[in-house]
């Protein structure tokens, strides 16, 4: 009889020798093998724990990038359309959201969509402050007159609102250098008016801007919402050029407000009890689509989740 060679099966096993390729040295008939042992294989190697774990949150982030991305690309596109603003919503509240320097844009629109399916009650609507792209991107940082101006506008607006539905709650909702209208707006507001609460998302805004009128200016206060990953904007970006209350330092938005010197101890006292800040936390990143960095700073499933809360408390 022959031997089982590489791909040759023998018609029959009886009597016939076979020669196993994990022991050349190991020869028996059919029958000997019968109630052996089992014959080791070569071990698989496995994947070390870890690196199926970085594995899968690469795979978990891409997908999540690829959904932000894609509803950027979708709005821009007019697939998914603005919420626009409803009138008979505006008994119930009003806010204002302020776009950065690149003024008004799909992002805004998102921020407003954000809120929305967070639950925030009233209107929602977009106060385009800047001049438009391309030219108003440098203007809208630099001309601190103009700001200050538009920043009245907005007092003035909510005073008109405020006239025709009194009692009713105002927020202001603003993202990078909207974060210095917001301010200065708060600032403009007239003696005996005050705005309900103000939010800061990724605010380009020095950390040591004196806060103490616009905090006395608010009821519930300021909501500072920061990241220390948001360098290379709020970075670099205004120590070259500056933020909107012309200071060439790292921006509130990305380290935080810090209190200045030479406070008051009333002033202090609204540092205390009015300043809210809100760190980026990784988790975030998971949960809600912001990964430190300064456009998903103002994402819609971050506002609904961490901003719409605190709005409505």
């Amino acid at each position: 009889m022959g031997r089982w060679n590489m791909g040759t099966w023998p018609r029959s096993t009886e009597g016939c020798v076979v020669t196993t390729f994990a022991d050349p040295r190991m020869t028996a008939t059919p029958s000997e093998l019968i109630g052996s042992p089992a014959i080791p294989l070569p071990a698989i190697p496995m994947v070390p724990k870890k690196a199926r774990h970085l594995w899968h949150k690469l795979h978990d982030h891409t997908i999540l990038r690829l959904r932000f991305i894609s509803l950027w690309v979708r709005r821009g596109l007019g697939i998914v359309q603005p919420r626009t603003l409803d009138p008979a919503l505006l008994p119930d509240g009003l806010t204002l959201v302020l776009p950065g320097i690149e003024s008004e844009s799909v992002f805004s629109y998102g921020m407003c969509d954000g809120l929305f399916e967070g639950g925030v009650k009233g209107a929602i609507r977009v106060f385009n402050w800047g001049l438009p792209f391309p030219g108003g991107y440098l203007s809208n940082l630099t001309r601190v007159d103009r700001n200050r101006r538009r920043a009245a506008d907005i007092a003035r607006e909510i005073c008109a609102y405020q006239d025709a539905y009194p009692g009713r709650p105002v927020h202001l909702v603003a993202q990078s250098g909207g974060a210095g209208l917001a301010i200065f707006a708060a600032e403009s507001m007239p003696h005996g008016r005050s705005i309900d609460g103000i939010v800061l998302l990724g605010g380009a805004l020095s950390p040591t801007y004196n806060l103490a009128r616009a905090l006395a200016n608010t009821r519930k206060g300021i909501l500072n919402s920061h990241s220390i990953k948001d360098n290379l904007i709020l970075g670099l970006g205004t120590r070259l050029f500056g933020t909107v209350d012309r200071k060439f330092t790292k921006s509130c938005g990305c380290v935080g407000f810090s209190i200045p010197e030479n406070l008051t101890p009333a002033e202090r006292d609204l540092y205390d009890r009015k300043l809210a800040q809100l760190a980026w936390d990784p988790c975030m990143a998971d949960s809600c689509h912001h990964w430190g960095g300064h456009l998903s700073s103002g994402g819609e499933v971050y506002l609904a989740k961490y901003i719409a809360p605190w709005i409505q408390g």
